[in-house]
C-alpha cells in the first residue's frame, strides 16, 4: 500500500511537472512575431512601395449655377487643332457642385507631377494645366492674379470715350478698352477699366446659364464632328434686321470651343443697301477683343459665360444710342486668331494686346456661295433669343464661338426664314458618367520566408470602372482582371476583399469566380496557371441607392498560396501594410522574413500595385526585380523611399 501510495505521489508529481512544462511551452511558443528576432519597427517606418498617392483636388471655376463634369489627365488630352484626343483616358472624374466647385481626394500615380483639368461643360475653360504641389492640385478662378508688374510693351491709346479707334485702314473701332490677355476689367497703367461695360446674365429666362448651354450643346454638338451646315443661310437671314420698332440689342457670350484667340464684333448698315456692303471698309466695332475664357499665361479669367454687352448705334454725327433704328441691319465679324498675346516666356511681346486684322471673317458673305458663310443665327423658341454660332476653321460645327442676342422688343428682329431650336418637352438626358483606373498587380508567393523577389509568381492586370450620376452617387462598379503571367511552382488563387458596406448585388462572369461572404471577398479564380489569358468581370450594382463617389473604398487584392476550398488557415499574400482576412493563418505573420508583407530589411515587397501601368515585363525567373538587367532603377526608388525614379517600371533592361 505504502509502495503504491508513493508511486501515486511520484506519478502525480511527474504529471504536474509535465503539465507545467507543456503549459509553459505553449504560452511561450504561441505566435510571437518577434520571437528569435529584434522587435519589428513600427509599420510607419517602412516604405510601402506605393506607386500611387492620394492627392487633394480643389476646383473653383467661379461659375455660379454651373454643375460641371470634370476629368483629370496625366497628359494633355487636347490635339493641336483644339479637338479632343480619343487615345487616352482620365484617371479621375467627378461632377462639381451647382456652383462649379469641387473638393475631394483622388488617387494619382507618384510619377505624375503635372495634370490637365478638362471639362466638356460649355461655358467653362476646357483644359487647364496644373501642377501637383505639396500633395494637392488646385484651381481657384475666384482669385484674380492681375498682372500689375508686367508692363505692356505696345498698346492702344484708348483716349476719350468709346468708340476707340483701333485700326484706321480697317475702319476698326472698339466699344471697350482691354488689358493683358484681353481682360476687360483691369489694365496695369489704367487700373479698373470699362466700368459698367459688362454685366453678367446668370440666367436665360427661367433657365440657368449652365442649363441653357447644355441645351445648345445638345442641339449643335450632340454627335462628334456634327455637321451643322444645314443651318447656314444668306446674309439677309443670318444678320439681324430691325423691323417694326427700334430695338435694344444685348450680345451675351455663351461658350468658346475654338483653339484660336478670336476677336469678335459687329457692324451695321441700312437694310436697303445690303448689296453695297464692303466688310473691309465698313465701320466695325469690337465687342470682345479676345474670346477666351481663361488665359493660362497670366492665370486670368478673360470672359465668363453670361458676360453681356449692350451694343451701340452711332449716327452720322457720332451720337451714341442704345437703340437701333428701324431699317438697319446688324452683321457680325471676327478676326480669326486676331488677338495677339505671346504666351512663350521670354518671347517677343512687342505686339501683345494688338489685333491682327489679316483674317477678317464676316456674316456678309466673303465668297460667292452660301457654303462660304461662317456665321449662323438660330431662333431659340424657349428663351426667345437669337443664337449666333461661329465657325473659324475648316469644319462645319459652327460652335467655335457661341453667343446669343437678346432684343427688346423681341419681335423687332424676328425672321420667319431663320432656323429654329424647338422648345424641348423634356430636359436633356444625363447618362451616368464613369471613372476608370487601370494597373498591374505582381506577387511573390514564397512568403513569409522570402525568396528571389522576382515578383513574377502571379501577375494580374486590372481595370476598375465606377459609374455615377450627376449627384456623384455610385450606381455600379465593374472590375475586370486579366492574369498575364505565372512564374510559380505553387498553385495560386487570386482574390480581392471589398468593404462589406459596398458589396452591392454581385454578378460574376465566370463559374470559376465565387463570393466568399465570411471574408467579404471575391475569389476571382483558383488557379493562376490555367487562367492566363482569360478575362474575369465582376459587377457590383446598387439599385436601392448607392453612396457618394468620394466614399468609394479601395479594395484589398491578394493571392492564396496552394488554394484549397474551405481552408480557414490558409496562406495569403497581400500588398504592403494591408491586412490579411479572417481565413488567413495568423501564426505565419511576421515569423520569418516578413514585416507587414515587406522583407524585414525594407528592401523588397511581397506584392506591389503598379498604378496606371499595363504591359509590365515580367522579371526573369530567379532574378531579383532590381537586378541590373531587369529593373535597376527599382533599387534607387526604394532607397529614396519613393521620391526618385518614380517611373522605374518604364525602364526594363530586357532581362538576362
Amino acid at each position: 500500500m505504502e509502495r503504491k501510495h508513493l508511486q501515486n505521489i511520484l506519478t502525480g508529481a511527474f504529471m504536474m511537472m509535465f503539465i507545467s512544462l507543456v503549459v509553459g511551452c505553449t504560452e511561450k511558443d504561441l505566435y510571437d512575431p518577434s520571437k528569435g528576432k529584434e522587435p519589428l519597427p513600427d509599420e510607419s517606418e517602412y516604405f510601402g512601395f506605393e506607386t500611387k498617392k492620394v492627392s487633394n483636388l480643389y476646383v473653383d471655376y467661379n461659375a455660379p449655377g454651373f454643375k460641371a463634369w470634370i476629368a483629370v489627365y496625366s497628359e494633355n488630352p487636347m490635339n493641336s487643332d483644339g479637338s479632343k484626343r480619343e487615345d487616352i483616358e482620365p484617371f479621375f472624374t467627378s461632377y462639381t457642385d451647382g456652383n462649379g466647385k469641387f473638393e475631394g481626394n483622388m488617387e494619382i500615380s507618384t510619377a505624375v507631377k503635372t495634370v490637365y483639368l478638362y471639362t466638356d461643360t460649355w461655358g467653362l475653360p476646357r483644359c487647364i494645366e496644373l501642377d501637383v504641389e505639396n500633395g494637392a492640385v488646385r484651381l481657384d478662378l475666384s482669385k484674380s492674379s492681375k498682372p500689375e508688374t508686367k508692363a505692356v510693351t505696345r498698346a492702344y491709346g484708348f483716349t476719350g470715350d468709346a468708340p476707340y479707334l483701333i485700326e484706321k485702314s480697317q475702319n476698326l473701332y472698339s466699344l471697350c478698352k482691354w488689358g493683358d490677355g484681353g481682360n476687360l476689367s483691369y489694365r496695369w497703367d489704367l487700373g479698373n477699366i470699362n466700368e459698367g461695360y459688362i454685366t453678367n446674365a446668370s440666367t436665360v429666362g427661367q433657365e440657368s446659364m449652365d442649363y441653357f448651354a447644355k441645351r445648345m450643346k445638345a442641339f449643335l454638338a450632340s454627335k462628334k464632328n456634327q455637321d451643322n451646315s444645314a443651318l447656314v443661310k444668306q446674309s439677309g437671314t443670318t444678320n439681324i434686321t430691325i423691323k417694326n420698332a427700334p430695338a435694344k440689342l444685348d450680345v451675351v457670350f455663351v461658350n468658346r470651343d475654338a483653339e484660336w484667340d478670336n476677336t469678335f464684333g459687329y457692324y451695321y448698315y441700312k437694310t436697303d443697301e445690303a448689296g453695297k456692303v464692303d466688310v473691309k471698309t465698313i465701320k466695325k466695332y469690337i465687342v470682345f477683343p479676345n474670346v477666351e475664357l481663361f488665359s493660362q499665361a497670366i492665370w486670368e479669367n478673360i470672359l465668363h459665360s453670361g458676360d453681356k454687352v449692350r451694343l451701340k448705334f452711332y449716327d452720322q454725327n457720332g451720337n451714341s444710342s442704345d437703340e437701333f433704328p428701324v431699317g438697319y441691319t446688324v452683321g457680325w465679324f471676327i478676326y480669326a486668331q486676331g488677338f495677339q498675346f505671346n504666351q512663350i516666356s521670354g518671347g517677343d511681346h512687342s505686339n501683345d494686346n494688338m489685333i491682327n486684322t489679316s483674317k477678317l471673317i464676316a456674316s456678309n458673305l466673303n465668297g460667292s456661295s452660301v457654303s462660304d458663310q461662317r456665321f449662323i443665327t438660330i431662333k431659340d423658341q424657349k428663351s426667345g433669343n437669337v443664337i449666333i454660332g461661329v465657325e473659324d476653321g475648316g469644319n462645319k460645327s459652327y460652335c467655335d464661338l457661341l453667343f446669343y442676342v437678346n432684343a427688346t422688343p423681341e419681335s423687332s428682329i424676328d425672321n420667319p426664314d431663320r432656323p429654329v431650336i424647338p422648345d424641348p418637352d423634356t430636359p436633356p438626358v444625363q447618362e451616368d458618367k464613369t471613372q476608370s483606373n487601370k494597373g498591374t498587380l505582381a506577387f511573390e508567393d514564397i512568403w513569409p520566408s522570402g525568396g528571389d523577389y522576382d515578383m513574377n509568381d502571379v501577375i494580374v492586370e486590372y481595370n476598375r470602372t465606377i459609374y455615377y450620376n450627376t449627384d456623384n452617387v455610385v450606381t455600379k462598379i465593374e472590375d475586370i482582371f486579366r492574369p498575364t503571367h505565372d512564374g510559380a511552382d505553387y498553385t495560386n488563387a487570386f482574390a480581392y476583399q471589398i468593404d462589406a458596406a459596398q458589396f452591392g448585388q454581385v454578378t460574376l462572369s465566370s463559374d470559376e469566380s465565387t463570393v466568399e461572404s465570411a471574408t467579404s471577398s471575391i475569389i476571382v479564380y483558383t488557379n493562376n496557371k490555367t487562367s492566363i489569358g482569360k478575362e474575369y468581370t465582376i459587377i457590383r450594382e446598387f439599385p436601392n441607392g448607392g453612396f457618394d463617389k468620394k466614399e468609394v473604398k479601395d479594395y484589398n487584392p491578394y493571392i492564396i498560396v496552394n488554394y484549397a476550398s474551405g481552408n480557414t488557415k490558409r496562406t495569403e499574400v497581400h500588398l504592403p501594410k494591408f491586412k490579411a482576412t479572417s481565413y488567413a493563418d495568423p501564426s505565419q505573420i511576421g515569423t520569418e522574413d516578413d514585416a507587414y508583407y515587406i522583407d524585414r530589411k525594407g528592401t523588397y515587397p511581397f506584392a506591389i500595385d503598379l498604378f496606371d501601368v499595363t504591359g509590365f515585363h515580367a522579371v526573369t525567373e530567379t532574378y531579383r526585380i532590381d537586378s541590373e538587367k531587369e529593373y535597376p532603377e527599382f533599387k534607387m526608388w526604394t532607397e529614396s523611399k519613393g521620391t526618385t525614379n518614380t517611373d522605374w517600371y518604364n525602364h526594363y533592361k530586357g532581362g538576362k
